[in-house]
């Protein structure tokens, strides 16, 4: 019979994939998640959310209910969201949480409650103000990797090191920190996709440091690095089920790069074990997964562009001084208004720029905000001119960057989940349980009650 454990931690490692884990756990270089697994109840989760996006599933398991209750479908939409999430379900039953970078999270709605948001969330602060400089840095990071005329961030990398030094840099993370940086610098292979990994492990130290600090009865922690790597270096992975192949080259630099990513998160997994001791739970649950992309073979490839610098793009664009940008995905960003006419003459703009005499951009609007990208999908020539319906035109270099080849996977709707709890036993159940399901599970976890278990 099961127990109720002293405390749940939940690891939310963004779109791991069953088959990985069975394959890297077989060939026993994920011994911790070996050992998280051979005490768990597992399962293969499933949604049925139109949309196949990681933003909308973890909204979906946060609140227990589905996109099309819901109603999200973007990145930095938390603060849209009016329903209870898990930890403020929690905090109505007195449970204090720590909520780490979970994805498109709303606004603490409890004191018990403490939340630090995603890297993307420009509309939903720190709820604690000390943390404020570590998202403040995390977050250009994250969004301004792809774009090589970025700021540095040197302005915030002193500030955000005195912060790492008060909340529980360990000398595992600062020793790989420093041999990336080394391998960057002098290496001969390129190396500097590692930094997804590093900035997880960076980011672990702070949480479980604010973990031992705080003691709360339930913490989430959310990574991304493995979905990262997966989008950028599945065709690396097996390239013999593409038919456009990586070089020699190519497969020395990032043919171990997915490996690498689970390897990664396997050493958290074992530090979260230590965490909860013999009398606490483990939940390990990824919203969904990843399976080849084929569907850009026949143009070698996605390749995608991203703004060098929004302001001067929405400049040229003629959009409001007033309106701000908040980038998201490698090369999207969303535009806000002060008003939705204003969005409106946005989308107008937008549609009239083009180059090679095609259109330049492709864009949603929600309200007064307009999630916009470059439409194109293949390399530009470096030549070619962006024309606007009033005459005006210039390259396109000057205002795009190409990040390269991007999305040789796709999302998949089943993911992994996972309860380690004391006193429940192993086992790996068959079917798939709805997204919705664990949520409720995870709710049972700390309050005794009998586990809801429906496995289609």
């Amino acid at each position: 019979m099961s127990e109720t454990p002293k405390s749940l931690i939940v690891l939310e490692f963004n779109e791991l994939c069953p088959p990985i884990l069975n394959r890297l756990m077989g060939k026993g270089v994920l011994p911790n998640f070996r050992r998280l697994h051979d005490r768990s109840e597992v399962f293969v989760s499933t949604t049925k959310d139109e949309s196949l996006e990681p933003w909308v599933q973890w909204v979906s398991y946060h609140t227990g209910q589905p996109q099309t209750v819901h109603g999200i479908t973007e990145l930095d939409q938390g603060h849209c969201i009016t329903l209870h999430q898990l930890w403020d379900r929690f905090a109505e039953e007195g449970k204090s949480a720590l909520v780490f970078g979970s994805m498109n999270v709303s606004p603490s709605k409890s004191d018990r409650v403490t939340v630090v948001p995603d890297p993307w969330s420009r509309h939903v602060p720190p709820s604690d103000d000390a943390f404020r400089v570590f998202h403040r840095f995390v977050a250009h990071k994250v969004t301004e990797h792809a774009n090589p005329d970025a700021d540095d961030g040197a302005r915030d990398a002193l500030a955000f090191g005195k912060f790492l030094l008060g909340h529980g840099l360990s000398l595992r993370t600062a020793r790989r920190t420093a041999s990336q940086l080394l391998a960057e610098r002098f290496g001969k292979r390129d190396r500097r996709w590692h930094r997804a990994t590093i900035l997880d492990q960076l980011s672990w130290d702070v949480f479980k440091h604010s973990y031992r600090k705080r003691r709360p009865d339930v913490a989430f922690f959310f990574a991304n690095s493995v979905a990262f790597y997966q989008h950028r270096y599945w065709r690396h992975m097996a390239a013999e089920e593409y038919s456009v192949k990586p070089s020699g080259a190519e497969l020395a630099s990032y043919g171990d790069a997915i490996e690498t990513g689970y390897r990664g998160l396997d050493l958290l997994v074992g530090d979260a074990l230590r965490l909860v001791g013999n009398d606490g739970a483990v939940i390990l649950v990824t919203a969904l997964s990843q399976e080849a992309n084929l569907k850009y073979e026949d143009i070698g490839g996605k390749f995608v562009h991203r703004p060098r610098d929004f302001r001067k793009l929405l400049d040229w664009l003629d959009a409001p001084a007033s309106a701000t940008v908040e980038p998201v995905m490698t090369h999207q960003a969303w535009a806000s208004f002060e008003d939705e006419a204003d969005a409106r003459r946005f989308e107008a703009v937008l549609g009239q720029v083009t180059a090679a005499s095609e259109p330049v951009f492709a864009w949603r609007r929600d309200a007064a905000r307009v999630m916009f990208w470059c439409n194109y999908i293949q390399p530009l020539d470096e030549a070619a001119q962006m024309h606007r319906g009033n005459g005006a035109k210039v390259p396109f270099s000057a205002f795009f960057a190409p990040v390269g080849y991007v999305n040789n996977s796709q999302h998949h709707r089943d993911g992994a989940f996972w309860i380690m709890s004391p006193g429940r036993p192993h086992r790996v159940a068959t079917g798939k349980l709805p997204l919705e399901t664990a949520t409720e599970m995870t709710m049972n976890i700390l309050s005794g009650r009998q586990p809801l278990r429906k496995v289609a």
